[in-house]
């Protein structure tokens, strides 16, 4: 998928999320979009990367670590349906994924001044 289209669906993910707070029900749609999400996120800071790397010539071992930590997490990511649970875990995940990202952006855009 082109990073376009990872923008795309991302924002179709974000567009069809709604805020639980106490006492709502949580639907397997609530987690499931957001795991979505994350998905496409690793996807299109790895596609970020190499455009980085295409423009500078330069890589960032630290960025290709951080990469690497989110895309080894997302295995436990664990799609929710009618009935399952939803534990503090599948909050957690998305998170431990993201942090790894959001560092790995802010370094690239250091990088690039």
């Amino acid at each position: 998928m082109s990073l376009d289209d990872l923008i795309s669906d991302m924002e179709n993910l974000l567009s069809k999320m709604v805020k639980v707070v106490k006492g709502d029900f949580v639907l397997s749609d609530h987690p499931n979009l957001l795991m979505d999400f994350v998905s496409d996120a690793v996807d299109a800071v790895k596609i970020l990367y190499d455009k980085f790397k295409d423009k500078t010539g330069e890589t960032l071992p630290d960025v290709e670590k951080w990469i690497a930590m989110a895309e080894g997490r997302k295995k436990f990511i664990e799609k929710r349906k009618f009935g399952d649970l939803v534990m503090t875990i599948d909050h957690n995940i998305i998170v431990d994924i993201m942090k790894p990202l959001e560092v790995a952006i802010r370094k690239m855009e250091e990088e690039l001044g």
